[in-house]
């Protein structure tokens, strides 16, 4: 749920998002300016096109609106005002902002039409295809790792998908690799009721693979079509946990409503003149604030597809005094998200009202730390399990204890000149 003043001239700057968005309008109205999808990927192939405008991305309203005769070479296509009732769809990866400043001329032969805006609230309901890795460069991804195959799209020190090489294919290669798979894709859980859905994304993949090769004139390395199946089968089975872990957490949702509701009525004759306390003790029984157990299940499921690809696959052996991130990563904490040290500038996913959003670390005081969301809200004195940091911290490898900050800056230099050497 959304609240936003009226009278804000930006109450979110020009974004895209990784979600097929469905925006229902509760109360008021907002103003929502949506645009064609940037095709500057050529230009800046480190630039996720779903996270456009989020962290170090500048994606500026002026630019935008210069539509095809600006760098970005978009195209305005809507710029309209939902009022109460209404509903609107932003699919993934399409640019847009939104106002609550009247700058469209009204109807004026429309009276029930209020040119002035009142607060605004508004749901917005998450279809998160790509972020549950439910699109064909996922499937294309999961194939290649299984084979053991060289990427000729990343390289193994990159982990988003979304960015480097791919986005320099050609616009309609990128954009069907990027498409989310079938809408009845989970529909059945049973394998066998999804054998001819199956062959078909499967065929679909290999296709796709074979026009990536031709697009960077890379050496095909076969694949058996049985190889592309079984892929497809494990992103499903994949993607049925992910929505059994969603549905347990919306059911958790329901069984605390309805334990609320028989403790209101339990307690009404003891506080009859009493209002509302959203105390500590209800804020944690709130599934709402209780995600975290829920998204450690998805981790896990993540892992576990993961594990899946490299497993079928020959990792080469690498030089003893070649650091790696797997090596590094096995290093860690494996609650390193939550327990890592912060610092200023760190990409995050931050607490807001007992959902995780994603922010930067902008003040860090002992424990304590504080976060400017993408949209320009601030939360400040957040503890650290209330902030989920987004990329592992690299992992000494040497041994520093005991050793002075000015003691350890030396030694990271001498390391660095013997690896150069």
């Amino acid at each position: 749920m959304y609240v936003t003043a009226k009278g804000m001239r930006t109450s979110a700057p020009p974004h895209t998002d990784r979600q097929d968005v469905l925006v229902v309008q509760m109360e008021g109205a907002k103003r929502w300016r949506v645009f064609s999808p940037p095709t500057d990927g050529n230009v800046k192939p480190t630039a996720d096109p779903f996270a456009r405008g989020k962290g170090d991305d500048s994606l500026p309203l002026h630019v935008l609106l210069e539509e095809k005769e600006g760098r970005l070479r978009t195209e305005l296509l809507m710029d309209v005002v939902t009022r109460e009732g209404d509903v609107l769809f932003i699919p993934a990866g399409f640019p847009h902002t939104t106002d609550t400043v009247e700058e469209c001329a009204g109807d004026e032969n429309d009276p029930s039409i209020d040119t002035d805006y009142d607060n605004s609230i508004h749901l917005t309901f998450n279809v998160d295809t790509h972020v549950w890795d439910l699109d064909y460069l996922s499937v294309r991804n999961a194939v290649i790792k299984r084979n053991g195959v060289k990427d000729v799209l990343m390289s193994p020190s990159e982990t988003n998908r979304y960015t480097g090489k791919v986005n320099q294919l050609p616009g309609d290669l990128r954009a069907h690799l990027m498409d989310a798979l079938p809408l009845e894709f989970l529909e059945n859980e049973a394998k066998s009721e999804n054998e001819q859905l199956f062959v078909g994304v499967a065929k679909r993949v290999e296709e796709l693979c074979s026009a990536v090769n031709d697009a960077t004139n890379s050496e095909k390395v076969p694949m058996s079509s049985e190889s592309f199946k079984e892929a497809v089968e494990r992103i499903h089975a994949y993607g049925t946990t992910i929505l059994e872990i969603h549905r347990d957490m919306y059911l958790a949702a329901i069984e605390e409503g309805r334990l609320r509701k028989a403790e209101a009525a339990i307690t009404a004759h003891l506080k009859a003149d009493a209002s509302f306390a959203m105390t500590p003790e209800r804020m944690q029984r709130l599934s709402l604030f209780r995600v975290r157990p829920f998204f450690e299940q998805i981790d896990s499921a993540k892992k576990d597809l993961e594990g899946w690809c490299l497993s079928g696959a020959v990792i080469p052996s690498s030089d003893a005094t070649t650091s790696s991130p797997s090596s590094n990563n096995s290093q860690l904490d494996p609650n390193w998200q939550y327990t890592s040290p912060l610092k200023v500038g760190d990409e995050v996913e931050a607490d807001l009202g007992g959902a995780f959003f994603e922010a930067k670390v902008s003040q860090v005081f002992g424990n304590k730390y504080n976060v400017v969301f993408f949209d320009g809200d601030r939360a400040d004195g957040l503890q650290r399990d209330q902030i989920k940091l987004l990329k592992p911290p690299v992992v000494e490898e040497f041994d520093t204890t005991g050793l002075t900050p000015k003691e350890i800056k030396k030694l990271k230099k001498k390391m660095e000149k013997k690896t150069r050497n």
